[in-house]
């Protein structure tokens, strides 16, 4: 039996996979599909922090007051928290309080250049499906625009370069993943917090984000990243549609100024009157 010193990482993680049932087969069938980036791209909010309005409210507070100690959530009617949320997330607080939400996002069905530019995006933490230790020959191919016959053609002769590779032993995954193109589909996790999402500048609706198809993409994304937040939180949701639409951007914080209790939904109302 090897002890732990033996054991490399490559041997603890597909020890792990195994028990997931996520380890790779070694030789998937070989298939490209090719599919479209407006109607794959999926985002899913797959974690988050339980209540993001009694954060707000908490740290926007703490520096309120001359008595550290004082609880001030629980002393606080849900009115009076509202208005507390309602400076901060119109900018008439210290910025931390918004830095302090932390959300985790799922992306699926999305092509693996836009992983690569979105990575890009400061104060924002990535973890991604890599391909040097998983077989890419079953994966479907993503583009902005139908592809022409001969368009498809190339990505498909591109994989079977990859699988060729692969089935003559002639390299390992790692190594064959040169011959995937960047349109191939890919999936990853991504965390941000809420500052840094709103922060976000140069795209906008008419999709000219920097007048550029990667720019729009990116645009497209975080639609569906507002869309998840916005089903979970309809508040901060509201607040975050300045980002895909900036050009509304005083007429929403306006909105949001002018927000009563009564205006919020069902599922934000319990989180204001949570201890």
């Amino acid at each position: 039996m090897k002890n732990m010193k033996e054991i490399s990482s490559y041997e603890v993680v597909d020890n792990l996979r195994k028990v997931m049932g996520t380890l790779p087969e070694e030789q998937p069938q070989l298939k490209t599909d090719f599919k479209q980036l407006h109607k794959e791209c999926e985002v899913t909010l797959e974690d988050h922090m339980c209540n993001p309005y009694k954060s707000m409210f908490v740290t926007s507070t703490s520096t309120w007051g001359n008595n550290e100690f004082k609880q001030k959530w629980p002393q606080t009617s849900p009115e009076g928290k509202l208005e507390v949320v309602k400076a901060v997330l119109t900018h008439n607080t210290l910025p931390q309080a918004r830095e302090m939400v932390q959300f985790i996002f799922r992306v699926r069905g999305v092509p693996r250049w836009l992983f690569d530019y979105h990575t890009q995006v400061p104060f924002t933490s990535f973890m991604s499906i890599g391909c040097r230790d998983n077989n890419k020959s079953d994966v479907d191919i993503v583009t902005q625009r139908p592809l022409q016959e001969d368009e498809q053609k190339v990505f498909s002769r591109l994989k079977g370069l990859y699988a060729k590779a692969l089935d003559t032993d002639q390299a390992s995954w790692q190594s064959a993943r040169s011959f995937l193109p960047q349109s191939y589909q890919h999936s990853y996790h991504f965390g941000q917090n809420l500052l840094s999402i709103v922060s976000m500048r140069g795209f906008n609706a008419s999709g000219t984000f920097g007048e550029g198809q990667k720019e729009y993409a990116l645009w497209r994304l975080y639609v569906e990243v507002v869309h998840a937040v916005g089903s979970k939180f309809d508040l901060i949701g509201r607040y975050l549609n300045m980002v895909i639409d900036h050009k509304r951007r005083d007429e929403i914080l306006e909105e949001i100024s002018n927000f009563k209790f009564e205006d919020l939904s069902k599922k934000d109302k319990e989180l204001f009157y949570a201890e």
